[in-house]
């Protein structure tokens, strides 16, 4: 796609969002597919040890990083692009056609938010995680590829301040459900 052709795109979408009464076009994010490598479930290596995930291939424009689910003594580390500015988040993982089985995209923002996600233009299925300004996994949510228009809207129950993506099935996979923490810090560079 020609960067015309994105700032055309994103125009397109920005308007939708405000057309249909999200809290800011910011807020509402548009989502697809990445490329990534393995997370790692602490729990299954002998001693309990977490081995680091595998490597992450980096996209235009986002920063790779590692993100971990924790809860007691389990660890799962997850490989995530990560999606921290206004246009990042809306290009999101937008117009991807795979994604490794154990990697997504973290979507940061500024301050908490209530957008709601979509799936337009994903070919494939995804779970989302909304994650509170604590920390702690609110809400998680199986989110159906779309080339519809308009396409369903994805929003939590509550304010989130970060949400990450992931192929449907992953969550299930690691036993990862509401009430787990999300450690940002290696992501974010410490915040």
């Amino acid at each position: 796609m020609t960067i015309r052709g994105l700032v055309a795109l994103c125009a397109v979408v920005l308007a939708a969002c405000t057309a249909a009464g999200t809290a800011s076009p910011a807020a509402t994010v548009d989502s697809a597919t990445t490329e990534s490598a393995g997370a790692v479930d602490s729990s299954a290596v002998p001693g309990g040890a977490s081995t680091a995930p595998g490597v992450l291939e980096p996209s235009e424009g986002f920063a790779v990083a590692d993100v971990a689910f924790t809860n007691g003594g389990r660890r799962v580390e997850v490989p995530v692009l990560v999606a921290d500015t206004p246009e990042l988040r809306t290009t999101g993982l937008m117009g991807r056609t795979d994604l490794p089985d154990d990697a997504g995209m973290l979507f940061a923002f500024d301050g908490p938010t209530t957008g709601a996600f979509w799936m337009k233009d994903t070919l494939l299925p995804l779970s989302i995680a909304f994650v509170g300004q604590d920390g702690t996994v609110q809400q998680l949510i199986d989110m159906e590829p779309c080339t519809a228009d308009p396409c369903p809207r994805y929003a939590p129950d509550d304010p989130y301040l970060y949400a990450v993506e992931v192929n449907q099935g992953f969550f299930s996979r690691q036993r990862i459900t509401p009430g787990w923490r999300l450690d940002v810090d290696d992501a974010l560079g410490g915040a």
